[in-house]
This record gives structure tokens, sequence and C-alpha cells, in this order.
């Protein structure tokens, strides 16, 4: 009996094994259970590349490099590449450029171009949600106003960041106006007294060149005016008495014996140039020029009202306006090229373009004495904000000014009395922009 229970016993022992064998073989050839593969991280959107195009001479380029590395070390997802090109084919450079679907991103403008650009589509227009309303405010207002265009019947529209500005201010020389006298009237008498024509060269208590834009200052303030608000011209309705006016001051100044006023730019560059004027009217970006000539003896002052309860005067203000070109349609492109031109808004770069002789736009920059030029800075602001942006209409450059200009050479020439001439160039610019339109 027991031999048989053991023989049973080994029997189930083997029975067992073979079950714990086959057991074994299925879970080997059972597929192995495996987790879900990892979802692929998200590639890394590639750097932006913007190129910038400019025509900034040195020592204003110099410091716009200096801006852009210091902006493309901060951003590693943005580089600005820097391209200067020469002023006289920025524009003409720019148009080629598209008819071949290529061109920079970042074109730095005077704002006289715009007009005839944004016509023709080459740059964009920045509306509220690109350019806000609270960053608008932060500009000062005449050049914002610059950097607007009318096209058509349509609102004004932002066409680029302004950076810059450029106005017009009186230079002269301190220690021979103590005072300076406040009025145009008693300026030129000061002028007058210290001219002395037995020197050689003779030399002149003003020197000033009698170009458009050195004068139409004053248009406002003997009630002339050329355009109105909508564009409309309004020379001999509104603007013809005073505009004649405006063109009889010029004339008396020309035929004065003791104020250099003339046409020609070289002959006032001349004099002062050789120390024989001890003031003019000039850009705000002539300041190194004077500064150089005159030292410290050098004052800069607002244009002075013709008399004491006079109009103020409104000079033209021009901006360097940073613009974003037409290719640019990607929305990644368009922030980061805004974005680079809040950086150039920042006070930093402001201060950094102020000690390159470049006038800031930024309103909440503090204008200090112990900044270049501060105290010089101060004065063009405050010329900048009585002033009046310049005209950057295609009509106005193309058929407007050019035709302002011979009006003004004519008088100057004794070729036209002022009486004759306002209706003359009244008619004139009226046809030439009735054969423009299609």
């Amino acid at each position: 009996m027991c031999s048989i229970a053991i023989a049973r016993l080994v029997c189930h022992l083997r029975w067992l094994c073979l079950l714990l064998l086959l057991w074994g073989m299925v879970a080997c050839a059972a597929p192995t259970p495996t987790s879900s593969p990892a979802a692929p991280a998200p590639e890394a959107e590639p750097p932006i590349t913007l190129v910038f195009w400019h025509a900034w001479p040195s020592p204003e380029q110099h410091v716009l490099g200096t801006l852009v590395e210091r902006y493309n070390q901060s951003h590693s997802d943005t580089q600005i590449l820097l391209q200067a090109m020469p002023i006289a084919n920025l524009t003409s450079e720019l148009r080629t450029a598209a008819l071949v679907g290529s061109g920079p991103h970042l074109v730095l403008l005077q704002s006289h171009t715009l007009g005839t650009l944004a016509a023709e589509g080459l740059i964009l227009p920045l509306d509220e949600t690109l350019f806000t309303p609270a960053e608008r405010a932060s500009v000062l207002a005449t050049a914002l106003q610059s950097a607007q265009v009318t096209l058509a019947e349509d609102e004004a529209v932002l066409y680029g960041v302004p950076l810059t500005f450029d106005t017009l201010a009186l230079y002269y020389q301190q220690s021979q106006f103590t005072p300076l006298p406040t009025t145009m009237t008693g300026l030129l008498q000061e002028a007058r007294a210290l001219t002395d024509l037995n020197q050689q060269p003779p030399h002149w208590g003003l020197a000033l060149t009698l170009s458009l834009d050195k004068t139409i200052a004053y248009l406002p303030a003997f009630g002339g005016q050329i355009m109105d608000e909508q564009g409309e011209l309004v020379m001999v309705t509104t603007g013809q008495a005073g505009t004649e006016r405006w063109l009889e001051w010029q004339l008396a100044l020309r035929n004065d014996a003791r104020i250099l006023a003339v046409s020609d730019s070289i002959a006032v560059d001349s004099a002062i140039r050789s120390q024989a004027a001890h003031m003019t009217i000039d850009w705000s970006h002539a300041l190194p020029i004077y500064r150089a000539l005159w030292g410290a003896d050098l004052g800069v002052a607002p244009l002075p009202p013709l008399e004491p309860d006079g109009a103020v005067p409104r000079p033209y203000v021009q901006s360097d306006v940073l613009s974003i070109g037409a290719r640019v349609t990607d929305p990644r492109e368009q922030q980061a090229a805004l974005d680079f031109a809040r950086y150039l808004l920042s006070s930093e770069a402001q201060q950094e373009l102020l000690g390159a002789g470049q006038q800031p736009v930024l309103t909440s920059l503090a204008l200090t004495d112990d900044l270049p030029d501060g105290a010089a800075a101060q004065v063009f602001r405050t010329q900048a904000q009585q002033g009046q942006a310049m005209p950057n209409q295609a009509v106005y450059n193309a058929i407007v000014y050019p035709e302002l200009q011979r009006m003004q050479q004519s008088v100057l020439r004794g070729l036209t009395m002022p009486g004759d001439a306002v209706p003359q160039t009244d008619q004139i610019v009226r046809e030439r922009i009735e054969t423009t339109r299609p």
C-alpha cells in the first residue's frame, strides 16, 4: 500500500511540474505590455531675423549700431541686421526691392516721404492694436502727426513709429546779445546795430537763408495759409492776404542792407563758418556745427514772435520714423518689429540718441542740463511742441512744395509782386493737381 501511495504522489508531482512548465511557456509567449510612447516635445520656433535699412551718417550710425547690438544680445529669439543705405537712394531702393518681393523688414524714413510710400503700398499701417493709444501719447504730438498719412478720404493712419525729430531754432552768440530780444522786430534792430560793413568780409548781426523751410514758420504769424487741415488749398481764400504779407516781409529782409538775408545758402554758410555772422536760423540737426564754431558762447532759443502779442512761429517738424516693410505679413515678425521699436522708444535708448545729436520724441524723458546739450534739447522740444508737422502727402511733395519755392524765389528776385505771385501760384497748383487725377 505504501509503495502505491508513493507512486501516486510521484505521478501527481510530475503532472504538477508539467502544468507549471506549460504555464511558464504560455506566459513567455504572451506579448509583453508596453507603455504608450511619450508625446514628442514641441519644436522650438526658429529665431526671427529682421533686416533694418537706415541712412544715418556718423555719429548717429554708430549709436544706432550700439543699440541694435545691445538689443540682439538681450533677445535671442530676434536678431536685427543693420544695413546702411545712401540717403539719396533709400526710397528708390525700397521700391526696386519690393518689385522682386524682397527688401527690408524695417526701414528708417524721413517723415515727409511717408505719404508716397504708403500710397504705393510699400510700408504697413499701424492700427491701435499694434501701437496703442497709450504708446502714442508718450510720443511728441507733432512728431506723431508727421508719421500719420491720410489717403484719399480716409482718416489719418500711423505708418511708423517716430524715434527722433528735427525742427528749427535761433542760434546766436550769447556775448553779442545781452539780453536776447524777445521779438523778431527787436531782434532785427539789434542785428542791424551789430552789423559792420567796413570789415572784410563784412560782419553781420543776422545771416539768414531765405528758403521755404526756414521762413515758413512765420507764414501763420502773418495770417497766411496754404492748405487747411483737410488738405484743401486755401491760398487765395482764407490765406491770401497773410501769404502776401509774409512774402513782403521776406522781400524787405532781402533788400535790407544791414541784414544778410539771401536765397543763396552758400553765402550764409560762408559768413557763419568764417565767424562773420552772430546769429542765424537753422535746423536742430545742425547743433554740432554751431557748438564747434561758438563753443560755450553758443545760445539756442525758440524763434521769437514778430511782436510782443504776436502769434507764435510754427516751424516745420520732421521726424525719423521706423516703418515696417510691406513684406512683413507674418504676425510673429510684425510683433518682433514692434518690440524693437518699443525698445528704441525706451528712456535708455532715447537718451543714447540725444547723446549722438538726435532730438528724442519721448516726452517723459527729462531733459536736464547735465545731459549732453540738455538745455538746447529743451528749446528744441518747446519749439517742436509749437510747430507744425511737415506735410507728407504725395501731392504736397510733388506739386505744392515746389510751386511754393518758385513763388518765393520769383518774389525775392523781383520777377513777380506778392499780390500777383499768390493767385498765380494757386492757379498753377490747382491745374497741376487736376492733371494728376484719374
